[in-house]
């Protein structure tokens, strides 16, 4: 039988994609780039579609038993999952796994939290077995911030001062691979091995290149007026709400709270990725 990955193109969908092929599990990517799937590897089936546009499914759930759903934070986002959350269970799919975000008191007034809401809900009323993997902020969201962190020293995110436990993609694909492989059921939280602040993140990027970074700050207007005009609107309204609720509430386990039996035994530490990244930027 077969895996269907939506969102196997990106970098958690890729990971996971990657590690199901390990365990010689056929997998099967939906993508509107299919020419992209090769390099994660050969093994990997690929199937050409746009969920902005995904009309009959034809035969991408042919042969499927498992769906692992990946979708970009964005405003259509429920528009663009829902479909496949019917799709799935018209064509007899057994088990779903779906990428969401950690959550909290009052996350449901952020966008990019009231999308995955809706369509958690959809899943859980479709009859499939299902599970969904809350991650907290990702690491990889740095690799943008080049030009801030390396030529201006200054790393921007408000993510403020009660912490974010960021995590790695790659070990976020690991927990969706992992929750596929073993039919895991329920709400699975993963989260990184640092609680990290704004000011640790600076300190970290500071130590790893040799070089002064400095925090932003938690000034959330500040930060708005300093990324104007790198998102759209809709985006920049929802991330400024997500930062203000980053800064109330944090995203990091609660006291007592084991590390997510999905995730590899080591999961990366920030420091490492840090690493990684200033290799990647030839800095």
């Amino acid at each position: 039988m077969v895996t269907l990955v939506f969102g196997g193109t990106g970098k958690v969908g890729a990971a996971a994609a990657k590690r199901l092929v390990d365990s010689d599990k056929t997998v099967r990517i939906y993508s509107r780039a299919p020419d992209k799937v090769a390099a994660i590897s050969p093994k990997i089936e690929a199937y050409a579609g746009d969920l902005d546009n995904p009309g009959d499914f034809g035969g991408a759930f042919r042969d499927v038993d498992s769906v692992i759903l990946i979708t970009q934070v964005n405003a259509n986002e429920e528009a663009r999952a829902l479909p496949v959350v019917a799709a799935a269970n018209n064509a007899g799919v057994k088990y779903i796994t779906f990428l969401s975000l950690v959550q909290g008191p009052w996350s449901d007034s952020i966008p990019f939290y009231k999308s995955k809401l809706a369509i958690e809900a959809a899943i859980r009323a479709s009859g499939m077995a299902w599970s969904v993997v809350r991650a907290a902020g990702f690491m990889q969201t740095d690799a943008t911030l080049k030009s801030e962190i390396l030529e201006k020293g200054v790393f921007s995110p408000p993510i403020g001062d009660v912490g974010v436990a960021r995590v790695d993609t790659r070990d976020v694909g690991y927990a969706m691979a992992e929750a596929t492989l073993t039919k895991a059921e329920g709400e699975f939280r993963v989260f990184g091995p640092d609680i990290l602040t704004g000011e640790s993140v600076a300190a970290i990027y500071t130590r790893v290149l040799g070089k002064p970074v400095k925090y932003l700050g938690n000034d959330l207007e500040k930060w708005a007026a300093f990324k104007n005009g790198a998102f759209p609107p809709w985006s920049l309204n929802a991330l400024h709400n997500m930062y203000a609720y980053s800064q109330r509430i944090g995203m990091v386990p609660e006291k007592g709270e084991a590390q997510c039996k999905l995730m590899p035994p080591k999961p990366r530490t920030f420091e490492a990725f840090a690493t990684e990244l200033k290799a990647a930027w030839g800095a």
